[in-house]
């Protein structure tokens, strides 16, 4: 009887002590958390006081990013401004996104956005990112609908070319000898534009406004002798068809390499094996169409078939993916979205390499009509059927009047990052200029130097073609972005669901590792 009271009152102890324990632990856990956020609350006030604390005779704009970028942060240590933009601009720690005057969000990293925010915070510009498609534009958003991300953006940072801040991976422009002979002897001028800038403004009354107009004047003078360096006679712009006529003559002979007239030789490069545009399908029909070779290098490659160019590409070979290239006449630059503009590195860095003729898939041909190099590619759009495409091959691998033509190009035009919109003014540059173009425009008082100071951002702006669609130039204000009109995979783009794992096995059984 009393070893069973000893065991029964010893088993009551230990429950009462786990039970003591695990109400312990959850007090315990909740005092931590509030300490935390006690902890973080200090970081932002000190912050916030040290920015309010700064020199109030001149004011810089603020720019802070909500969101990592593909994982990498960016902050106040961050270098990302010029030295003479560094006088007028800066870049914030992500915590103290609430006090900066614009907050970028690029979509691929973004989780969820503060409950109760936005309209406690009208005045910022939020800054809609992405350098990927609509379709895996939203892999990683934690939200039931896109619908949740509307009325929130102020400006777009995208691959459509009507966004504020039009990405492209490379630019192309007329090759200065060109433009040189059209001007020479043809009498066919195409020189650049250059605004005209007029004296800087000087009122000693105003440190802020002494201050940047100086600092514009000088950006604005960097900028045109950077434009006219890389840029002679106009990037981005196809030459007018009388000119490409009148200088046929001037043009010398390119000899293309052949393998075989019989055989139609295609090179591809290909990591992402199951996509959304159902590329791996396309390729599986013309791989199997008569006198048609394809060589896949890359994840996706059959381990039973070798190439007929004996190079193995590692990641990291300096080069080797272009010399792999300009062993074939064809190279397929397939996205693995359809969608609106959605033109990548696929074509612009592989398929514009000089040797192989790039055959696109993935945007409608006038995207790409509007904005790659003219005459530079096949579009598969441009034909009814694998046969109709593969009938074409062969007619262009036995005809080379008529295969040189997608390479005339390259006598024509240089490709180089340094040609995109972005080699001139990039998104940051652009949210500085507009946060002193608001405050300029805050300004009610009649002043020649604030005059002076919205005219030279404009004309940095109309400079390099850049419109900022979503920007009132009159009003300094911009309106809110319907996102899911604008950016949204069931709007913007035309491909297909992601494969089903039976799909997938398929693919890998019967495409990837098919045995030729």
């Amino acid at each position: 009887m009393i070893r069973n009271f000893l065991c029964l009152k010893q088993k009551r102890t230990l429950f009462l002590l786990i039970i003591s324990l695990i109400i312990f632990f959850f007090y315990y856990n909740i005092h931590l958390k509030s300490q935390q956020q006690q902890l973080f609350i200090p970081r932002l006030r000190i912050n916030h006081e040290k920015l309010l604390n700064q020199n109030l005779t001149f004011k810089k704009v603020s720019i802070a990013y909500y969101t990592t970028s593909y994982l990498i942060r960016t902050d106040s240590h961050t270098k990302i401004f010029n030295k003479n933009l560094e006088e007028i601009c800066e870049i914030l720690d992500p915590e103290d996104y609430p006090l900066a005057d614009s907050v970028f969000v690029n979509i691929v990293d973004f989780t969820r956005f503060p409950k109760s925010y936005r309209h406690l915070h009208q005045s910022q510009l939020w800054i809609f990112h992405s350098e990927e498609s609509p379709r895996n534009s939203y892999r990683t958003v934690n939200m039931k609908n896109i619908v949740e991300l509307d009325d929130w953006f102020n400006l777009t940072s995208t691959f459509r070319p009507e966004s504020d801040f039009h990405i492209k991976y490379r630019g192309y422009r007329i090759k200065p000898n060109i433009g040189k002979l059209l001007q020479v002897k043809l009498n066919i001028n195409l020189n650049q534009t250059i605004y005209s800038t007029s004296d800087i403004f000087h009122n000693t009354s105003s440190i802020y406004l002494n201050t940047l107009s100086s600092i514009l004047h000088r950006e604005l003078l960097n900028r045109q002798n950077v434009l006219l360096n890389i840029c002679p006679y106009t990037c981005n712009q196809p030459l007018p068809s009388h000119a490409i006529q009148a200088l046929q003559p001037y043009l010398n002979e390119i000899k293309p390499k052949v393998l075989n007239r019989n055989i139609v030789y295609i090179a591809w490069f290909v990591s992402n094996c199951d996509t959304h545009s159902r590329r791996e399908d396309y390729v599986n029909k013309l791989r199997s169409q008569k006198g048609i070779h394809i060589d896949i290098y890359g994840n996706c490659k059959s381990m039973y078939h070798s190439h007929i160019i004996p190079i193995q590409c590692q990641k990291g070979t300096p080069n080797c993916t272009e010399k792999t290239i300009s062993n074939y006449r064809f190279y397929l630059s397939f996205e693995n979205s359809k969608c609106d503009t959605y033109i990548t590195e696929k074509y612009w860095i592989q398929g514009t390499n000089g040797y192989a003729i790039p055959i696109v898939l993935g945007a409608k041909k006038e995207q790409y009509e509007r904005i790659v190099v003219p005459n530079s590619y096949i579009h598969v759009d441009d034909f009814l059927t694998v046969e109709d495409l593969a009938n074409e091959l062969h007619r262009l691998n036995q005809n080379d009047t008529e295969f040189m033509k997608y390479l005339q190009w390259t006598q024509l035009y240089d490709v180089s990052v340094d040609y995109s919109p972005a080699s001139i003014i990039d998104m940051h540059s652009t949210l500085c200029f507009l946060g002193h173009y608001q405050y300029l425009h805050s300004m009610k008082e009649e002043n020649q130097q604030i005059t002076y100071g919205m005219k030279t951002i404009r004309n940095i702006f109309h400079m390099t073609n850049m419109h900022l669609s979503n920007f009132n130039w009159t009003t300094a204000k911009t309106n809110l972005i319907r996102i899911s009109q604008f950016y949204n995979p069931t709007v913007n783009c035309w491909d297909m669901d992601y494969p089903s794992i039976l799909k997938q096995i398929y693919n890998h059984l019967f495409t990837w590792w098919k045995l030729f």
